[in-house]
């Protein structure tokens, strides 16, 4: 599972249940700020988990680690979400906090990472200016991406026709044969994750107070996607190849969207 949430989370008031899909992207993401770790191994960098590139990554020297975000000023969040890493192949425990001026407090539990699928972790909204990850346990991981924000929630939820991202894997094979037919070998070119989401009965206001500043975010940045984070784990940190535009259903003021997403894969 990689939706992790708050000890205790209990749905905001005016929040769309946990069956809709949660969305980070770039412009409900905060940015802008410094980041500063505990510590760093050569060749790495402690500010690389502040843009989305997946190839430049943050490594402390040991497991016990710090990686903290300074917004400059408070700022409402909600979510912490990762991308990039290497926690569940390196066995850490991960915990979220934010700093209440005088101490750093849980957003979550510390909690033992399974698997290095993208993670979004969950919480009731947090206004601060300061926030961190904390790592335990295992060997010091790698990680590429880390974002702090206000998620998007769809309006609507969707369900049938999905194919969970997880199991929407897609590899490139190139097979070697004899010319009797005999088998030669096979090489692996490349593997990703790709998948449709699709929502219908979207009311026209919602889309046009929504969906416009996500369409922009994705025309430059990847973004994470809870399909149904209060059912499953399914987290993509994902690229769009082509802008999704929504349309009229011709039913009332209805709007209906979808999108094909690629996601980084991982072993």
């Amino acid at each position: 599972m990689t939706v992790i949430y708050e000890s205790g989370y209990t749905l905001p008031s005016g929040d769309y249940p946990l069956t809709h899909a949660r969305i980070a992207h770039a412009n409900n993401w905060l940015s802008g700020g410094t980041a500063t770790a505990s510590s760093t191994a050569s060749g790495y960098f402690a500010d690389a988990p502040t843009n989305t590139l997946t190839y430049e990554r943050w490594k402390p020297t040991s497991a016990t680690a710090t990686w903290e975000y300074d917004h400059g000023s408070a700022a409402e969040c909600d979510y912490c979400c990762i991308a990039a890493h290497t926690m569940g192949t390196n066995g850490n425990s991960l915990t979220v906090q934010y700093y209440d001026g005088a101490a750093w407090q849980d957003l979550c539990a510390s909690t033992a990472i399974t698997t290095d699928e993208p993670i979004m972790v969950i919480f009731e909204p947090e206004t601060r200016q300061r926030w961190r990850i904390s790592i335990s346990s295992g060997t010091a991981p790698e990680i590429g991406v880390i974002k702090f924000g206000s998620a998007m929630q769809m309006e609507r939820p969707l369900y049938g026709g999905h194919a969970p991202i997880p199991m929407a894997r897609q590899t490139i094979l190139r097979s070697n044969y004899s010319e009797t037919g005999e088998y030669l070998g096979r090489v692996k070119q490349r593997s990703y994750l790709t998948t449709e989401y699709s929502w219908q009965h979207l009311t026209s206001t919602w889309v046009r107070s929504n969906w416009p500043s996500f369409q922009l975010a994705t025309e430059a940045e990847p973004f994470w996607i809870a399909w149904r984070p209060g059912t499953f784990g399914d987290v993509g940190y994902c690229q769009l190849d082509e802008v999704p535009v929504p349309s009229n259903m011709g039913i009332r003021d209805l709007m209906e969207v979808s999108m094909s997403v690629r996601a980084r894969g991982y072993e």
